[in-house]
């Protein structure tokens, strides 16, 4: 009788654990919603909400800079980052002064509606096609993106060329043929990130990844846009494209047409070439392992360390990098050694870069 009832309170006990767990879960859930509820409100009563219809679903368009400025610049984000309208202004502001910049979002992405449909280069570029149609905004464009953004310019400049008079890469994604039996999909992560959204905490995992960049924003804008990168990662869209990165990287190689449309790569994560170059950097060689190094190397020494990164990327720059530059065609790479959001790690250089590329275009 002692056995059962030992049993009993543990089995309370456990239950009781179990309901306060549950507790816990609806109270981060409602309040992270509440919340991303009035950070929405807010951005749309400040002027960033411009839905405009693609068919079944609308994308998000912020519009700033000049009127009629000498050129119209079409802004694609990485994967993930909702928040490009906010977080990329540091490094677009002098940029605003001579010309239409657009902020377009993807479905899914910041204050866009999500969308169930396959997110292929295909359907991403005629989205935004569409969109800049229905909008009447006429080519040609400029188009700057970053990261996987990058990938779905490298398209669209091959697919409609006319269409087109600049491309900025800002550490885009490379492409490169991928024999389909190495494609990876999403992974763990990708089947996580929507549910860990829904219970409320991807504002701290926000937070732990970027929240040293994002302190570039002023404070308001800091939440909203932790709260937007929240969002934009439990949708469906940046879901189904995490998924297929590979994939797209291989399609996009393959229909890749090389091109005389003037282009400018900013290099980022291989923008390292000597170890000096992470020391002036403050990259410690402990924060490589996992990135470039593998964990293995953790106790062979700084020195060590950084020459195997040295190494890696210098293997990917030759495998990868430069195949996809020649294949661009045109194509000028300017070495900024950093972090990948590089928008946020060193906007004022950033902006130099893109301005002087700019320039180059109306000489």
């Amino acid at each position: 009788m002692k056995i059962k009832k030992v049993f009993r309170v543990i089995g309370k006990v456990l239950l009781i654990l179990l309901l306060l767990i549950v507790l816990l879960f609806l109270i981060s859930t409602t309040i992270y919603h509440v919340k991303l509820k009035k950070v929405e409100n807010q951005l749309k009563d400040e002027g960033f909400y411009h839905p405009v219809s693609v068919g079944d679903h609308a994308l998000n368009m912020y519009t700033c800079g000049k009127q009629d400025g000498q050129h119209t610049i079409i802004a694609l984000a990485g994967w993930g980052d909702g928040e490009m309208f906010l977080g990329w202004r540091q490094m677009t502001e002098d940029i605003e002064k001579e010309n239409l910049l657009i902020f377009l979002d993807r479905a899914g992405y910041g204050l866009s509606d999500d969308s169930k449909q396959n997110m292929t280069p295909e359907q991403v570029v005629e989205d935004y096609r569409t969109a800049l149609r229905n909008e009447g905004i006429e080519a040609p464009y400029l188009l700057m993106g970053h990261s996987l953004g990058g990938l779905y310019a490298t398209y669209w400049e091959s697919k409609y060329p006319d269409e087109i008079e600049g491309v900025i890469f800002v550490d885009g994604t490379f492409c490169f043929e991928i024999p389909e039996d190495e494609q990876l999909g999403g992974g763990m992560i990708a089947a996580l990130m929507p549910i860990v959204e829904k219970l409320g905490f991807a504002p701290l995992v926000i937070r732990s990844e970027y929240g040293e960049f994002l302190d570039i924003l002023p404070e308001d804008q800091q939440e909203q846009a932790i709260y937007l990168m929240s969002k934009t990662l439990g949708a469906s869209a940046p879901t189904n494209e995490m998924g297929k990165v590979d994939w797209d990287c291989d399609f996009v190689w393959k229909a890749m047409q090389t091109t005389d449309i003037p282009k400018c790569y900013i290099e980022a994560m291989f923008g390292y070439h000597t170890k000096e170059d992470f020391i002036n950097d403050g990259v410690k060689a402990e924060s490589l392992l996992n990135v470039y190094v593998e964990p293995s190397m953790k106790d062979s020494g700084d020195d060590a360390i950084y020459e195997e990164a040295l190494r890696l990327i210098k293997q990917r720059r030759t495998e990868r990098a430069v195949p996809y530059y020649e294949k661009l065609g045109n194509c000028e790479v300017a070495k900024l050694p950093g972090d990948h959001v590089i928008f946020l790690d060193k906007p004022d250089k950033c902006s130099r870069i893109i301005k002087e590329f700019i320039d180059r275009l109306d000489s």
